[in-house]
């Protein structure tokens, strides 16, 4: 449970008041003062003007992510030369992990303190279930979009006779597409000579919804959903 106040982690002096809801049941949009990454409702810490997810404002100073070697270190300000989260390829503003051993590809792994506390797998009540990789040898199921250049980290449906593939970067963006909307666009970029069907569809969408809210650090869905989360272990 996340504690009712806690000290700014890089402002000494300043105290955050954890805020549940939003005023109108209208989601309330906002800009992290830590990772500099748009927020949306959802449980979140205040002080004045200023505003921070709960995974920014409860960052601990190391961790160990499940999905990368070597303790991660938390890092208060944007690295100098640039550099994108590995997870969701958006860039690193602010507060992030890092890593000071580099992959299999020569890079310094670095991630959005939400993009740290992602579930390393997922079962959803529809049966389906997914698995977080660095890296999958499949096009993704949103943006068709296969590993190259372009390497965000992708959840993969375990089920090997109907794999189902979504970029973290994806749900990101399509996180405020209607249902339906999203539905549509599924079943236009499917494969030629792989009908998806509406289940299929409505898995993903699924998905989209429960990661995102995970990302800004609202659990409510995994509770609504029944989702049974694995959640990526945030080591000190």
């Amino acid at each position: 449970m996340d504690p009712a106040e806690i000290m700014h982690p890089a402002r000494p002096g300043c105290m955050l008041r954890l805020v549940h809801g939003d005023a109108g049941g209208a989601m309330t949009n906002f800009q992290c003062d830590g990772c500099r990454e748009p927020g949306k409702g959802g449980p979140r810490y205040t002080s004045g003007d200023l505003v921070l997810h709960t995974s920014c404002a409860r960052a601990t100073p190391a961790l160990q992510q499940q999905l990368v070697e070597g303790v991660m270190e938390l890092r208060l300000v944007a690295p100098a030369g640039g550099g994108v989260c590995s997870a969701c390829y958006d860039t690193v503003r602010g507060f992030h992990y890092y890593c000071s051993r580099r992959t299999s590809k020569g890079e310094h792994p670095k991630l959005h303190p939400g993009c740290a506390k992602l579930p390393v797998s997922m079962a959803l009540q529809s049966g389906d279930a997914f698995e977080l990789r660095t890296e999958v040898s499949h096009r993704c199921s949103s943006c068709r979009e296969m590993e190259g250049f372009y390497r965000p980290w992708c959840y993969r449906s375990t089920n090997p006779e109907q794999r189902m593939y979504l970029h973290v970067k994806c749900i990101k963006e399509t996180q405020d597409e209607a249902e339906e909307r999203m539905m549509v666009r599924l079943q236009e970029r499917a494969d030629r000579n792989v009908r998806m069907e509406r289940r299929v569809c409505k898995t993903l969408v699924v998905m989209v919804r429960i990661v995102f809210r995970v990302l800004i650090g609202d659990p409510t869905p995994i509770l609504i959903e029944g989702v049974n989360a694995i959640v990526s272990m945030a080591m000190p």
